[in-house]
């Protein structure tokens, strides 16, 4: 259950994991390629030789790395997440497998890491990166679509509070919609939901705001729901 991650480019060892999901086998080492994204809270990259992305997620604070032991963890909350909305009917970034850091040295930057579907290779991308593109009748589309997320979303008092475009997938031909950096949440009492649920629609509508999609279908249904 042992990985080691190691970069591809310097042969260096980036940290040990233990595996607690998915391909449970013996231990075996994994080679993170080109980097896409490097940043305060995680680095994306490729897994070299594949078309899945490997994600490792930084530890912003040392408790971080406590948390792991209690399913607490950044690491958890979006794995859990992304099984919870496909469970009620959302599309989310297929997760194929997921690891803690151990042992801990005082030096580990990372608390855990996935193994994860490229969304692009699948032919989906951010609508950030495809707003400029859209045709009316896509943004129609979209637009229903997003209204059937929220309206899931809402139904199952589930929280998906990181709503914002990047982190929402659009095929363009389909209009399929998959959502990542899942770290969603069902909550029990419905008025803590619905304030933290309305709290999530204004980050969508503060999204559209600076977006090519502002007064736009979308952005004219966000605002109904949000009064």
């Amino acid at each position: 259950m042992l990985t080691r991650i190691r970069r591809d480019n310097s042969n260096t060892l980036i940290q040990h994991f233990i595996r607690t999901s998915g391909n449970a086998g013996q231990g075996r080492e994994l080679i993170l390629g080109d980097i896409l994204l490097d940043h305060h809270v995680s680095t994306v990259g490729m897994l070299s030789g594949t078309p899945m992305v490997l994600k490792l997620v930084k530890a912003r604070t040392w408790h971080e790395h406590v948390k792991v032991f209690w399913k607490r963890s950044r690491t958890h909350t979006e794995y859990t997440g992304a099984q919870l909305l496909r469970s009620i009917g959302i599309g989310a970034r297929e997760v194929y497998e997921m690891g803690i850091s151990f042992p801990i040295p005082r030096s580990a930057l990372y608390i855990g890491y996935y193994l994860m579907e490229n969304l692009t290779e699948s032919g989906l991308h951010s609508l950030s990166s495809i707003q400029n593109d859209l045709n009316d009748q896509q943004v129609s589309l979209l637009t229903e679509q997003i209204k059937i997320t929220l309206e899931t979303l809402e139904q199952h008092s589930v929280l998906y509070s990181d709503l914002h475009l990047d982190n929402i997938f659009c095929h363009p031909e389909t209009m399929e919609l998959k959502f990542i950096d899942t770290g969603a949440k069902r909550y029990k009492r419905r008025k803590v939901f619905a304030k933290k649920h309305r709290k999530a629609i204004r980050n969508l509508l503060s999204s559209l705001e600076s977006s090519q999609l502002k007064g736009t279908e979308i952005d004219l249904y966000c605002q109904s729901i949000n009064k």
